[in-house]
């Protein structure tokens, strides 16, 4: 079975934070914020925010951790493995409570919008089965979240802070499977993303001794959504980097046609049905890896700048 070496886990934690403080000192930025939900990927990220601290430090130049705490009906064990984490990797703490604003944007906000927004789904011959729209509004609700902790969290502290860069902390698994929220929990710079959550990042979180309550809890992305990451995805994060990688050495594309799902390869030791629910998902969320799409002047028919006749 796949599993990183430690003197690749070595390297990479090397080259992540020396690339992180370069970035920092070529760009003039002093401070990192991290979002600490509790969870591993953050609490790697801030491990491996505290070595390029370390790294500037030697070097006489001034960069600042600053872990954020922020609950929003959260789990009280979120709040407690976040401060575990902050305190490990000796961050600065900020704790914000998002609750009230999320009641205020619920009961102030939410209901007319998906009573006018049901309205045009119905119109257009478009609307959901009861638990569809269930669904539908409960990711909404989650998204809300994600992204009141952008707006008032991590972005809000790093502007106040000045010099401020807030670091991602999403992982290849959940950008295969298109699992985070846009304008919500991505950030400005990410050592991780291209890692896979289950088969190598555990073993660079035992690499930087990242508490062992963290590294044993049950993925959770704290938004109330489902039971657990693993809930939502259909997969525990092993199954699904193991069932992804042998789709893509059998020609899958993840970011190819739909026709690839007639029919998929088979992959030996997993249920069929769960390859095929994991492989729809990396599909229909290709468009979240892609970004906006911006159409070309070239494509719009103007002319390009260097032709242009002032």
């Amino acid at each position: 079975m796949y599993k990183l070496k430690q003197e690749k886990i070595e390297e990479l934690v090397k080259r992540a934070t020396k690339s992180l403080y370069n970035y920092c000192k070529e760009n003039s930025l002093h401070f990192l914020v991290t979002g600490s939900s509790g969870g591993l990927d953050s609490a790697i990220t801030l491990g491996l925010a505290e070595r390029a601290c370390k790294l500037a430090e030697a070097e006489n130049y001034k960069l600042v951790s600053v872990g954020l705490i922020m609950p929003c009906h959260s789990k009280d064990d979120a709040e407690r493995l976040g401060r575990a984490a902050i305190e490990k990797f000796h961050a600065h703490e900020i704790k914000i409570d998002l609750s009230d604003v999320y009641d205020f944007i619920e009961n102030k906000y939410l209901s007319p919008i998906e009573t006018s927004v049901l309205a045009i789904r119905r119109e257009a011959g478009l609307a959901p089965d009861d638990q569809t729209l269930a669904w539908d509004e409960k990711i909404v609700h989650g998204n809300i979240k994600a992204r009141s902790r952008m707006m008032l969290g991590t972005y809000n502290v790093a502007r106040l802070l000045g010099s401020g860069l807030v670091l991602s902390t999403d992982n290849q698994s959940e950008c295969w499977m298109a699992f985070w929220t846009h304008h919500g929990d991505v950030g400005d710079f990410g050592m991780i993303q291209e890692l896979l959550k289950g088969l190598e990042l555990f073993d660079v979180a035992r690499f930087l001794e990242v508490p062992a309550e963290i590294v044993a809890a049950k993925p959770d992305d704290g938004l109330a959504i489902a039971g657990g990451d693993e809930d939502q995805l259909g997969a525990t994060y092993p199954n699904l980097d193991t069932i992804m990688i042998s789709l893509i050495q059998k020609g899958f594309d993840v970011d190819g046609s739909r026709e690839q799902l007639k029919p998929l390869p088979v992959i030996e030791g997993f249920d069929q049905k769960v390859v095929e629910n994991l492989a729809r998902r990396c599909l229909n969320g290709a468009h979240k890896r892609r970004g906006c799409l911006n159409l070309s002047r070239k494509e719009l028919g103007v002319e390009d700048f260097k032709e242009i006749v002032l």
